[in-house]
């Protein structure tokens, strides 16, 4: 049964995604203040649901005592002007109070720099015409070896692929000078460092050839692909591949993305240090709390509990921190024990072994983010879930926003959509709840 679509269901629709207004901003220049709803418009790339995930547990990790909410807002295929096509639906009826635009990739293929902006401002005008602030975001690099040398030159004007996406970002980049509107650049904070590595990809690829060669009993010589695996396999330990595809990069891909925006944003890399001796004196400590503190003869133990989380990541994605540098400085989480005699020492927290680690590294200090085992990594990991979990229920409720704004609604359309908006509201809640900081019980034991 269907009804037309009266203004009063608009209405009761905007009363249910009324939204606490806006607050106090975080205490850094990244574009996030308490109170805010921040949709991310995107094309298939956002809507893969990884770099968009990243950047929002990497929000509830670092600012847990800011109240907020994000909601994915990626189509494939979309253009500026498809995006602008399904604004009121997908976008407006959130109430955002932040609206980012990622586009870009689909756009290059027919739109030249000047009608880009064009579009763009557009867009922009839509998004201040609900009071929502833009940020604006430079689509990924295509991952196709390219270095921004062979697509920056003077004959770039005219062509497609990365030679325009680098074009849309240096004019997005003056467009959001003028607009006086935060922007990060995605372009060229990677197109070198996916360039670059492409040839291991392509090595790695042809290591998984040989590997299926290599276990076929029936064939004659394997033996000999086996022992050149064996002899290179540190080689192909140290391989990164971004995995996906050229456009759509798999998790470690997108998980530079989320760093070089977050990055170029201006987020907080600090998360907490602390510094002991040996004797389990306490010495400087930022950003956390040391408490309980034991040392007896070769054992040190204390408890911690930090203001905020370091960086969530996934297991997947964890390969490419060697390559990328800036995804540790967004989550410097220290730990420096000095004075201590012996050589090596078990990182046990909670009770699980996270790392053996040197006397020296320990003096110098080490960064907990980079240890993939423990409590640590797994509350980051238990974050990560909490998003995708929400998501999940915002996928459904973009599908019922679509039919309330449709010629004719589907009866009981507009009373699912409410009770859905509480549901996503109540999963807010439980990625605030997952991000919560932790006390953790921490033990050096010397290893003898």
């Amino acid at each position: 049964m269907h009804t037309k679509r009266p203004l009063i269901l608009l209405a009761a629709l905007a009363a249910v995604l009324a939204l606490a207004p806006t607050r106090a901003p975080a205490a850094d220049d990244f574009p996030l203040k308490d109170g805010d709803t921040w949709v991310m418009v995107g094309d298939s790339i956002t809507a893969q649901h990884l770099h968009s995930n990243y950047i929002e547990a990497f929000c509830y990790a670092r600012y847990p005592k800011l109240t907020f909410r994000f909601r994915n807002s990626g189509v494939g295929g979309d253009t500026i002007p498809k995006a602008l096509a399904r604004y009121d639906w997908d976008v407006a009826a959130w109430k955002p109070t932040v609206v980012s635009v990622e586009l870009g990739m689909n756009d290059q293929g027919g739109s030249s720099v000047p009608q880009f902006m064009e579009n763009m401002a557009k867009l922009t005008e839509r998004i201040r015409k609900i009071d929502a602030r833009p940020v604006y975001l430079s689509a990924s690099p295509i991952n196709n070896g390219q270095l921004l040398a062979q697509v920056s030159g003077k004959n770039s004007d005219n062509q497609g692929g990365n030679a325009r996406l680098h074009r849309y970002a240096e004019a997005l980049k003056e467009y959001a000078a003028k607009e006086k509107a935060p922007y990060a650049d995605q372009f060229h904070a990677l197109v070198d460092v996916w360039g670059k590595n492409k040839p291991n990809e392509i090595l790695l690829n042809d290591y998984a050839t040989i590997k299926s060669i290599a276990g076929r009993k029936d064939l004659e010589g394997v033996e000999h692909l086996q022992a050149f695996l064996a002899l290179n396999e540190k080689k192909e330990a140290s391989l990164v591949s971004m995995k996906g595809d050229p456009v759509h990069p798999g998790e470690p891909g997108q998980l530079t993305m989320a760093a070089a925006l977050l990055k170029g944003l201006g987020a907080r890399g600090f998360v907490s240090s602390a510094t002991l001796d040996a004797d389990g004196k306490v010495g400087e400590t930022k950003g956390c709390e040391i408490t309980d503190v034991k040392a007896d003869g070769g054992k040190l133990s204390f408890d911690r509990l930090d203001d905020s989380l370091p960086f969530p990541l996934a297991d997947a994605a964890r390969p490419v921190l060697p390559l990328d540098p800036t995804i540790l400085e967004l989550s410097r989480c220290g730990l420096k024990v000095t004075g201590l005699s012996a050589d090596a020492y078990e990182l046990r927290v909670n009770g699980v072994t996270v790392a053996t680690v040197s006397n020296k590294e320990l003096d110098k200090g080490i960064n907990l983010t980079a240890y993939a085992k423990g409590p640590i990594a797994g509350q980051g990991k238990e974050v990560l879930a909490a998003v995708a979990a929400k998501e999940g229920l915002v996928g459904q409720w973009r599908n019922l926003s679509r039919l309330v704004a449709s010629a004719e609604v589907p009866k009981g359309t507009v009373e699912k959509l409410a009770d859905l908006t509480k549901e996503v509201e109540a999963a807010d809640g439980k990625i605030r709840e997952a991000a919560r900081p932790r006390k953790l019980r921490f033990e050096l034991v010397a290893m003898k």
